[in-house]
């Protein structure tokens, strides 16, 4: 009997984010400076926010994909909007509209390597001092405008930095945390199955549910 089978990956970068993870707290932190963080803290918490917001993405698709399998006539296409939005046109207790915005401005600072032109200088007891921080005018959208402290350089609500440099493992925390609450309210919401996003993965020498991960980066922290 023939049956058909829709092409999500999501679950399937639950073991390489785990992978990662683990070799990311396999050593201890190098620290930061005001410029940027320890280059290997940063290249391994880029990659695990990346690969978590595209897991999120899988995930939405496979939801919008089962709206239109209802007949969801009037509703908002995925492909048409943001997934913020997407989700927020589905059900009006959707309240992580902002943060989860905001999740999006990073995955597009990391994707699209946002270029900050950085002015910084030495000083006798510190390693650099930064004098200025300009971005440049290529990059950013309505989204990053509405986001963004200009000065501060992180977005608003959760305080994600925006200068690829310092993305590190507190941003890899707060990305997990959006993303866990948005799939658990998916879940409450009856748009997604728990069963589509739950699975175990092997990581600090045992083997644990993928989300409870969350848990042990903060830990890291």
């Amino acid at each position: 009997m023939a049956e058909d089978l829709i092409t999500i990956v999501g679950s399937s970068y639950y073991e390489p984010i785990a992978d990662l993870i683990e070799r990311l707290l396999s050593r201890s932190r190098s620290g930061s400076t005001p410029v940027n963080i320890g280059h290997r803290e940063n290249g391994y918490c880029c990659s695990i926010v990346l690969l978590l917001v595209v897991t999120l993405e899988s995930y939405v698709t496979r939801v919008s994909f089962l709206q239109q399998q209802k007949g969801r006539k009037g509703k908002r296409k995925l492909k048409r909007v943001s997934v913020p939005d997407y989700l927020a046109s589905l059900r009006k207790t959707f309240l992580l509209n902002k943060s989860l915005t905001e999740v999006f401005v990073l995955r597009d600072v990391l994707a699209h390597n946002h270029l900050w032109t950085q002015t910084v200088s030495q000083h006798k007891t510190h390693y650099l001092i930064l004098r200025d921080a300009v971005l440049d005018p290529e990059f950013g959208d309505y989204k990053y405008s509405v986001s963004v402290n200009h000065r501060t350089r992180r977005t608003k609500v959760l305080g994600l930095n925006v200068v690829p440099t310092k993305v590190g493992l507190s941003e890899v925390v707060k990305v997990f945390g959006v993303i866990w609450r948005v799939l658990s309210f998916l879940q409450r919401s009856k748009l997604l199955e728990p069963a589509a996003f739950r699975g175990s993965v092997r990581c600090r020498g045992k083997t644990q549910d993928f989300w409870e991960l969350r848990h042990v980066v903060k830990s890291a922290l």
